[in-house]
């Protein structure tokens, strides 16, 4: 009964729309109020947040609830309203061929900045839950739609949501998994080696550009799969057999001004390890390199900013859960195929899943798009793929909670 109460065109649409809002990087406000309108005109009680940013500004995120007696688990559709942010613009915008607001279809494509990641996955949400609305079922569980901001700042939006205090039984995070069902995700912890040398032009001297090179050497190169301390490595973890291939690290910029040079690397973590063992691990390497080195002098700075929290990496949620067969029962009645199940498309990419299986929620990813390289010019995600999530997510919503 319930994809009965939409037309495949709506959930496009509706991405269309949300395209066409900017939405950068901790500039989510504008979009906020509209999905909070949109909700509470079709009867959701909304919760409009106000999201304090580290630097003492503000943004804010929309949560809409469609109430139930109880008497069933209560269900999150959530996605994040933040795109990708270049120091505040697109990504090549000059490279761009598709106006990146402009949410232009071609061949069944649609493009636009925020496309793929996530505004067609929070299409999806949006229009599933209206489609359980609008078809009238009694909810037996609440069905809560949660519009949060900066998963790509470390999942602020997220952490703000849980300390409001809401505690779903279940979550579904419409990140673009290709459609797989995500039941775990990599975390990450990013930071800062800053080295200390000299500013002079004689002799002795001490380069930091030259002694940072000694960091990069230990790190490894970039993403390929770490040993652990025991294999002779410097972190200390055991493989998981749902994440092969990490954890795994790169460096991802170097700065250097006058006496100082600063690196800024990104490491992929998997369960069992932690920012602090992380910190441990880190802080005991650089000091193997300043035994061999007494001009090394560094500064080891995590998390890489006070406004951006690191992604803890959480276990899987079991496959025999409610929550992980009802949204693969509804795939397969959608496309008449299993999907995927495990780490899946998404390997390697960490989700504000984390930040909810932390404070004991259960959850997985679920959600349409592809993504070939990260960030991309012309973003874009094949229509066909919002309108199949947007069908697999109101029949897992009803299911779940009717």
């Amino acid at each position: 009964m319930v994809l009965h109460t939409f037309s495949e065109h709506e959930p496009v649409e509706l991405a269309q729309q949300l395209i066409r809002i900017p939405s950068f990087l901790w500039q989510e406000s504008e979009i906020g109020h509209w999905i909070a309108a949109w909700m509470a005109e079709r009867g959701f009680s909304v919760d409009l947040q106000t999201v304090p940013l580290r630097d003492g500004r503000v943004t804010h995120q929309a949560i809409g609830t469609l109430k139930g007696d109880g008497t069933k688990p209560s269900l999150m559709l959530c996605g994040h309203t933040d795109t990708s942010d270049w120091n505040g613009d697109v990504f090549r915008r000059d490279q761009w061929t598709h106006d990146p607001f402009g949410a232009e279809i071609v061949d069944g494509v649609l493009y636009g900045l925020g496309a793929i990641n996530m505004k067609g996955g929070v299409a999806s949400i949006l229009m599933a839950a209206e489609a359980v609305r609008r078809s009238g079922q009694p909810l037996k569980g609440d069905l809560i739609v949660a519009c949060v901001v900066a998963e790509t700042g470390g999942g602020v939006g997220a952490l703000h949501l849980i300390a409001s205090g809401l505690r779903p039984n279940y979550c579904i995070v419409a990140e673009a998994g290709n459609l797989d069902v995500g039941i775990i995700s990599v975390g990450y912890v990013q930071g800062k080696v800053r080295v200390k040398g000299e500013f002079k032009h004689r002799v002795p001297y001490i380069n930091p550009i030259e002694k940072i090179t000694k960091v990069i050497r230990a790190f490894g190169p970039s993403y390929q799969p770490l040993c652990c301390r025991e294999e002779g490595g410097w972190l200390r973890f055991q493989t998981h057999p749902l994440l092969p291939g990490f954890p795994a690290m790169a460096v991802r910029d170097i700065s250097h001004h006058q006496d100082e040079t600063t690196l800024t690397f990104d490491l992929r973590i998997i369960p069992g390890m932690t920012e602090d063992s992380v910190r441990e691990d880190m802080t005991a390497l650089l000091e193997s390199i300043r035994a061999d080195d007494p001009d090394f002098r560094y500064e080891l700075i995590i998390p890489q900013s006070e406004q951006k929290p690191n992604m803890p990496a959480r276990e899987a949620t079991p496959i025999d859960s409610p929550l992980v067969a009802q949204v693969i029962a509804a795939h397969e009645r959608v496309t008449g195929q299993r999907p995927n199940v495990g780490a899946g498309h998404r390997i390697g990419a960490t989700a504000d899943t984390c930040h909810f299986k932390g404070v004991g929620v259960q959850c997985v990813e679920y959600g349409p798009g592809f993504i070939p390289v990260w960030p991309m010019v012309d973003e874009c995600i094949a229509v066909e793929q919002i309108v199949t999530a947007t069908k697999t997510l109101a029949l897992a919503s009803a299911s779940l909670c009717t």
